[in-house]
């Protein structure tokens, strides 16, 4: 096995190998292809794409739509293309030292799915003449160069706005990557399928990670392999699309190419060294080396997608794609008691070495889950003989199954929450247990629609639906009293748990005319109509029931106890709406865009929402936009219905220590006592300036400020014990819980921030190409306060007359809004091309985050816990510095149909910083904080890439 000096030296050797083709280049003359690229009115296209099919060169139009290409003598096949026309494809004979003209003028497409996200015009735009924030990133042309094989991956490591975090010991979460857009929740951001509204996960994330109380979109379940591309609209939007669109909006554009097979697979693996054993020798003053070098998380991944013709325009594009992700594991050595004291001393060492058993043996898994899965995804259009309609449908399924651990049941703490029957449990685990948690997550959804000319309007019907599962086991667990039956001849250690499901139809019927008032005016306008739905399916019983109340044993299977439904059958809603867009453009210097959206739920009321947005050509080159809006986010159904004991680890004293938590709906008794209120929308304010430039040929600056005030945020309060009161005591008690936990409007946010990109695309000579990207992000969120720098909470008077708004909202709560993810991210990219060969050198800094720990008063350091390792009283707060990860990758196409990459991610292994506090640490345990997190803490992942295309089509 490679170890990581051998790894890097093999990349090295191969990137040698491939930059001495650079020496043996063609040394003839070369040609000349140059042009401009325009509309059929005369209108330049600015960054229309011009490559060389099969030969990866390429370059982009400037501000006044030219473009130049150097290419050795040869015969060529010229592919130019821009969103919202027809691709061009045009055959070049270049002869060496002559210059040959090829200026085009583009045909608008019929497609309305190739309009960029955030507008309702068909008149196209580049990202630098759009009014609002867009990216648009190429998926089809990067995923070859890179490691990442899912989406969220991918764009984290190429949007600096977007960031996804893979969780551990955090049960559902584990399986799902939560994802966000400008450091606000995953559910603050509307994700759209080739401009259709798609469905969330049936996950609530209520375990203790950054997006605690969130539920998100799945965007996972897509393979990346069936992607074009992907619009993200960095702005308010609802107005536009509705609820959810509060951060911004993404846009997942699937391929529709035909004629073209493409096969890719990749390979890879983690290998890498960590401090393992740091606490454990920080304990015991031992100088050893506390590094432990591993090899794990191997993983493989195949795809393969192909488009067929449907009569002479029509499309049907397939993808299939399979994924296994071997688990990681970073924990550390457990330092605590293993085994039950004998005469009031612990004999751990002694009762290890009569077992011939170490403390490896007792090691927690803390990482990536492991994850197998396949999707299947279609794109399908066809136009009909009128040249006016078309029918399209889209959609896919996916299927992932995980298996992910929780905390291990060492004797010691099975003497304690067994009690009575321990004796039993240790006749099956004579050592402790490490339970774990197997998933099984299926995702469906199909649109269909039709869009045609109506009274010359351009006319979209279409009904969107999708549903998603999640459905839990638990494996090598026990329910502590299911012995209590005097049935269990062998133990059970298996449990189907249950599971949730959420599912979501929406109509949509939109129309939009352009006229020619002015330089152009677009109006548009449609309606919608929505039907979610949510489901709990309950465990077999064995799973969640405590057959021996009396005893003092922990009921349920260990590490998740199973789902009862207690809400009945699925919970549904409806909603409809109503809307109208008009964009403007008085000049083509200034342009001025509005949107209004009337939106009515069945469970919460109507909404009333407005966008203004606007910008304005200073020159040709230089433009300055800005935009106003108001926006909401409906509580979802899981948020509303959500209900489930779940064994949480809390801190008590410096230690972990397991409680039931019942987590309640707002409509139940436990919240009518406590005076918690029924959930209502989020509301949310945005503003938005920004500047654009194009200065020279092939750059392209974008420079945006933004600010998003959020008003009753909804979050997952903390636990709130019985307070001594009977009544409610007898309700946590009836379903197995110490204490309760609601979802609950509880704060005001403001949200600040400036982003930056700047893209440079450079024209080195023949068939030689440099593209440089520089993006990056600032970010400021904070809970709003009052006069004392004290967070405004929206506490009940029962509440604050029973002094439990710390158990509403606490100082860790506070710390996921403000500080749990990098306040900025920046990135620098180089793409270099040359004939048959390329490279991908990106560099990443995620910055610095801290975790507030929510049980001392940071005004109060005599309360302080010890830290075992300094001996010193200090607060559990820790911040976690800056940290650049680096990504390099090789490419060669060995034939005109075949092609490798070879690379790293993160090649200099680098880890986010340790806990410092031992009580972090968790007796040795977490080595790397759970809480707070940046790109994860994986270290280098070395992979290959193997991609075989070939153009089917009949020459």
């Amino acid at each position: 096995m490679l170890n990581r000096k051998s790894a890097r030296q093999c990349i090295l050797l191969f990137a040698t190998t491939l930059l001495s083709f650079i020496y043996v280049t063609a040394q003839s003359p070369t040609g000349t292809v140059k042009g401009t690229v325009k509309d059929a009115s005369g209108t330049a296209l600015s960054g229309a794409s011009v490559t060389v099919q099969g030969k990866n060169i390429g370059t982009a139009t400037d501000g006044s739509g030219a473009y130049t290409l150097q290419l050795a003598p040869g015969k060529y096949t010229l592919s130019i293309s821009y969103v919202g026309f027809q691709n061009y494809i045009t055959n070049v004979t270049v002869v060496g030292g002559e210059t040959i003209e090829q200026s085009v003028l583009l045909v608008q497409s019929s497609d309305l799915a190739e309009v960029t996200v955030g507008t309702r015009s068909r008149s196209p735009r580049t990202a630098i003449s759009t009014p609002v924030p867009v990216d648009v990133i190429p998926v089809a042309q990067i995923v070859n160069d890179v490691g990442q094989v899912d989406l969220n991956q991918i764009m984290t490591y190429l949007a600096p706005s977007f960031q996804s975090a893979r969780q551990t010991i955090s049960d559902g979460t584990d399986h799902v990557d939560p994802a966000q857009l400008r450091g606000l929740g995953p559910d603050q951001v509307l994700v759209l399928i080739n401009g259709k509204r798609r469905h969330q996960s049936a996950l609530v994330n209520v375990n203790g990670t950054v997006n605690r109380g969130t539920v998100g979109t799945d965007m996972s379940a897509i393979p990346a392999s069936s992607i074009e591309r992907v619009e993200i609209l960095r702005d308010g939007a609802a107005a536009q699309y509705g609820s959810d669109a509060i951060a911004g909006v993404i846009n997942i554009v699937l391929k529709k190419k035909t004629g073209l097979l493409d096969v890719n697979a990749s390979y890879g693996m983690y290998n890498t060294s960590y401090d393992k054993n740091y606490a454990l020798y920080k304990l015991n003053n031992i100088s050893n080396d506390p590094s432990e070098h591993v090899t794990d998380g191997k993983t493989f991944q195949a795809a393969l997608n192909y488009g067929f013709a449907v009569g002479a325009k029509g499309y049907l594009n397939l993808t299939g794609e399979y994924t296994q992700r071997g688990a990681t594991n970073r924990t550390g050595t457990y330092t605590g008691a293993l085994y039950p004291n004998v005469g009031g001393v612990n004999r751990d060492d002694s009762i290890l070495n009569a077992k011939g058993l170490t403390r490896n043996e007792f090691d927690m898994r803390i990482g990536n889950s492991e994850m197998k899965g396949g999707a299947l995804f279609y794109n399908f259009a066809y136009p009909f003989a009128d040249g006016k309609s078309e029918l399209y449908a889209f959609g896919g399924y996916s299927i992932k199954k995980g298996n992910a651990a929780g905390f291990y049941r060492y004797p010691t703490s099975v003497v304690s929450g067994a009690t009575k029957y321990a004796s039993d449990v240790f006749a099956l685990y004579p050592n402790g247990f490490l339970p774990e948690i197997a998933s099984a997550i299926t995702d469906f959804s199909t649109a269909i629609g039709l869009r045609t000319k109506f009274w010359k309007w351009d006319f979209d019907i279409s009904n969107t639906y999708g549903i998603n599962r999640f459905d839990f086991d638990v494996e090598n667990s026990i329910n502590y009293t299911q012995f209590a039956t005097g049935e269990t001849t062998r133990p059970q250690t298996s449990f189907d748990a249950g599971g949730l499901k959420f599912f979501q139809n929406t109509i949509n019927a939109d129309l939009s005319k352009k006229f020619d008032v002015l330089a152009g005016l677009n109006v548009a306008g449609g309606s919608e109509f929505r039907i979610d739905g949510f489901g709990i399916t309950s465990g077999e019983e064995a799973s969640y029931k405590n057959f021996d109340i009396q005893s003092g044993a922990t009921g349920g299977a260990q590490v998740f106890a199973g789902f009862v439904n207690t809400i009945g059958g699925n919970k549904t809603r409806n909603a409809f709406a109503f809307y109208t867009d008009l964009e403007q453009e008085f000049t083509k210097s200034f342009m001025l865009t509005g949107a209004l959206r009337y939106e009515h739920y069945s469970d919460f009321g109507s909404t009333l929402n407005y966008k203004f947005s606007t910008r304005y050509k200073l020159h040709r080159n230089f433009n300055i936009r800005a935009s106003v809006s108001s926006g909401f986010r409906a509580p979802s159904m899981q948020q509303q219905y959500y209900a489930k004991t779940n064994t949480l680890f809390v801190t008590e004293n410096g230690n972990l220590v397991p409680k039931e938590s019942g987590t309640f709906t707002n409509d139940s008794k436990p919240a009518q006592i406590l005076g918690i209120p029924k959930l209502k929308q989020e509301t949310s304010q945005s503003y938005s300036v920004g500047f654009t430039a194009n200065p020279v040929k092939g750059l392209d600056i974008t420079v945006d400020a933004y600010m998003i005030d959020i008003n009753n945020r909804i979050v997952l309060t903390n636990n709130f014990g019985d307070g001594g009161n009977a009544e409610l005591r007898a309700q946590l008690q009836a379903v197995g819980a110490s204490n309760a936990n609601f979802f609950a409007n509880a704060v005001d946010t403001r949200s600040k921030g400036l982003e930056a990109v700047v893209a440079y695309n450079a024209n080195l000579g023949a068939e030689h190409s440099l593209r440089t990207t520089l993006a990056a992000i600032f970010i400021n969120n904070e809970v709003k306060k009052g006069a004392d720098g004290k967070p405004i909470v929206h506490a009940s008077d029962i509440l604050v007359e029973t002094n439990q708004v710390g158990a509403y909202f606490n100082r860790e709560d506070q710390s996921r809004m403000e500080v749990a993810n990098p306040k900025n991210k920046l990135s620098l990219t180089f793409n270099y091309k040359l004939k048959k060969f390329g490279a991908m050198l990106r560099f990443v800094n995620f910055g610095k985050v801290q975790y507030l720990d929510a049980t001392v008063n940071p005004a109060n350091p005599s309360a302080f816990p010890v830290n075992a390792f300094t001996g010193q009283k200090e607060t559990l707060d820790q911040t976690f510095g800056s940290k650049l990860v680096t990504d390099l990758s090789f490419s060669y196409q060995l034939t005109k149909e075949l092609g490798i990459t070879l690379g790293a991610n993160n090649l200099f292994d680098v880890y986010q910083d340790m806990h410092t506090h031992s009580g972090n640490f968790s007796n040795g345990r977490f080595v790397f904080s759970r809480r707070v997190q940046q790109m994860g803490f994986n270290g280098g992942y070395y992979f290959a890439r193997v991609r075989f295309a070939i153009n089917t089509k009949t020459k």
